[in-house]
């Protein structure tokens, strides 16, 4: 790595961003607030600011990155975070969020932008900064945001489009007094409207389906930021980003930034390696870095790492196997102590690299979000959607992903801001606290029962009269019709491939321009997911929440049976538990009812030390009963 002057690792610090998982159901959480002032923030930023004139001039940045971007296209499917990288350095943003979480027009790109008029219609102005151009040297104007709205509109298929939140909402684009002026007209009132147009693709990319769907996977030939894709190294896993020459802001510090793709678990080794510069990283490595800087100066073996849990006695014992008269076990055991020393000697040198690295933690500006789909099937019926919302304990969920990190274990109140923004309120009383016998009440009151068979997702909407005038026979028969149906059409109902009866939520009916997904395929819905480094937490999580209401059923099942007992109705008394005597060389046990005990012994042992439960001598390698 080149800093040209720079001290040396003055800038290479690694970063640790999880966000709080959060629960918001549209028909359950009420609005945010309209007051202007921001809310306290749920973390204080932890990220080691420094003035631009204390940062050096020229070097490159190694940035390790989960994976190789599959598209540099930021609104296909199979775009992912690298994706996101390379455009904040080289695309317009028109919006960007400042330190405290709230967006703000990006004056590079824009002069002003505000909305004009709320009635009849909602319209928003843009007025384009004059400067701004494509690296081509053609102008950013407002055939650019047409092309780009065209798009995204979901009015056409033929363009591959992941998602199209807020653009669907356009009625029309249109030029103002001149190319540098954008009028977009909303057909229904979009209160987001700052999140479009952020990045801003040419419209040599959005303007036909060709150039959106093959025009910017690979490579961007025209750009517009303060870096420029300049190699793309798909066998390396490297992506180069080097200084724009045609960027007219203030110019970038580093002359290039290298996205490498390092998998989660070699972050640590990379960063010791000196291969990466800046690396996000989980809890493990954050405290492999916390003892690194710990143990500065310190002589001797390291107090952790491979080796260190190894007692004296355990150490004794592998000493004498390596050592005994077994020369197969010998070869073994040397062969293992060989690579515990390997390992212990690798460990050391990656924590000597580690030392010059410091851990920035603070929360991002982002949240996970579990979006119930009302519109159709089980989720249909408030109850459900109640029910799951009682079901999970959203505080484990923030527990178990930011308290490893040190970070406020603190739920997302609210689905309109994030804690800190303006008009912030905590509006997750309406969702009530976890109950899991409250979630059981909701469940039985809608007609759902333990064990039961997942219902037709035409008959949630039924009222419970007409559910329960209809008898057991025709319910199956009707069951098997509309599967069947289901099958013969293949309408992409909320049915998986085996007829496990297993319901996905999300998967709605698609809407007009939508794509359907082909078979045998994921669904085309656009999906907000965890981060990779927390998805794996919240999912056990959310696995462990499940056990839990399902042991509860299970529970109330088992005390029914017990009450029942062995002699029908009437509560019997429960199955008698065999009891177990010592004896002097081994031991019996005994069953109410058993014609007799059944033995156990330690063969070749006389007897045993009084007062001991245990024989003399050698313990066998195995029991035998008689």
């Amino acid at each position: 790595m080149s800093h040209d002057g720079l001290r040396l690792r003055t800038v290479m610090r690694s970063v640790a961003f999880l966000t709080a998982g959060a629960l918001t159901l549209p028909v359950l959480t009420a609005c945010g607030s309209g007051d202007d002032r921001d809310s306290t923030p749920a973390a204080a930023q932890d990220i080691a600011l420094a003035a631009r004139t204390e940062v050096a001039d020229g070097g490159t940045l190694t940035w390790a990155v989960d994976a190789f971007p599959e598209t540099l296209n930021t609104f296909q499917a199979d775009a992912g975070p690298a994706t996101t990288r390379v455009a904040q350095a080289t695309l317009p943003s028109m919006f960007r969020l400042d330190a405290r979480g709230r967006p703000a027009y990006n004056p590079d790109y824009l002069e002003s932008a505000k909305v004009v008029s709320t009635a009849p219609k909602q319209v928003v102005l843009y007025k384009l900064n004059q400067q701004a151009v494509w690296s081509d040297g053609r102008e950013i104007g407002a055939d650019d945001f047409l092309a780009q709205w065209r798009a995204l509109s979901g009015k056409d298929t033929a363009y591959w489009t992941a998602r199209n939140a807020g653009y669907e909402r356009i009625e029309r684009i249109e030029r103002g007094a001149n190319n540098l002026e954008v009028r977009v007209t909303f057909a229904k009132r979009y209160a987001d409207w700052r999140s479009l147009f952020s990045p801003l693709y040419p419209k040599d990319v959005m303007g036909t389906p060709d150039g959106f769907n093959d025009g910017a996977r690979g490579k961007l030939k025209v750009s517009a930021g303060p870096f420029a894709v300049d190699r793309v190294d798909e066998k390396g896993g490297e992506i180069t980003l080097r200084r724009s020459a045609r960027w007219w802001g203030r110019p970038a510090k580093l002359d290039e930034i290298v996205l490498k793709a390092v998998p989660r678990e070699k972050r640590a080794a990379a960063l010791a390696d000196g291969k990466v510069d800046l690396a996000e990283i989980g809890p493990g490595d954050a405290r492999r870095i916390g003892l690194a800087e710990r143990d500065k100066g310190a002589s001797g073996p390291l107090a952790h790492g491979p080796g260190a849990a190894t007692s004296p006695g355990q150490a004794l014992r592998s000493w004498a196997i390596a050592y005994g008269d077994d020369e197969e076990a010998a070869d073994a055991e040397q062969l293992a102590r060989a690579k515990t020393r390997k390992a212990i000697e690798n460990y050391a040198d990656e924590q000597a690299g580690l030392r010059n690295f410091a851990v920035r933690k603070s929360l991002e500006p982002a949240y996970t979000q579990l979006a119930l789909n009302g519109s159709t099937g089980p989720l249909a019926d408030e109850r459900v959607r109640r029910a799951v919302a009682r079901a999970l304990d959203r505080q484990e969920l923030a527990t178990v992903v930011l308290q490893p990190l040190g970070l406020p274990a603190e739920p997302v109140g609210s689905h309109l801001a994030l804690a800190g923004q303006a008009a912030y309120a905590d509006n997750s009383g309406a969702l009530g606290e976890q109950d899991t016998a409250e979630a059981r009440a909701l469940l039985a009151d809608a007609g759902w029962v333990p064990g039961g068979t997942v219902k037709d997702t035409k008959d949630t909407k039924d009222t419970k009269d007409t559910k329960d005038a209809k008898d057991a026979k025709d319910g199956a028969e009707r069951k098997e019709g509309d599967a069947a149906k289901s099958d013969a059409a293949g309408d992409g109902t909320a049915r998986d491939a085996d007829g496990d009866g297993t319901y996905i939520v999300g998967r709605d009916d698609p809407k007009p321009g939508d794509r359907a997904p082909a078979r045998g395929t994921a669904s085309a819905d656009a999906v907000l997911a965890p981060a990779s480094s927390t998805a794996a937490l919240q999912q056990r999580a959310v696995k462990r929440q499940a056990a839990r209401f399902a042991t509860a059923a299970d529970d109330g099942e088992r005390a029914d049976r017990q009450r029942v007992g062995q002699g029908g109705a009437g509560g019997g008394a429960p199955r008698p538990r065999p009891r177990f005597s010592r004896g002097r060389c081994g031991g019996r046990w005994r069953w109410p009812g058993w014609p007799g005990p059944v033995r156990t012994r330690w063969p070749g042992v006389a007897g045993r030390p009084a007062g001991s439960g245990r024989p003399r001598g050698r313990w066998p390698t195995r029991w035998r009963t008689r």
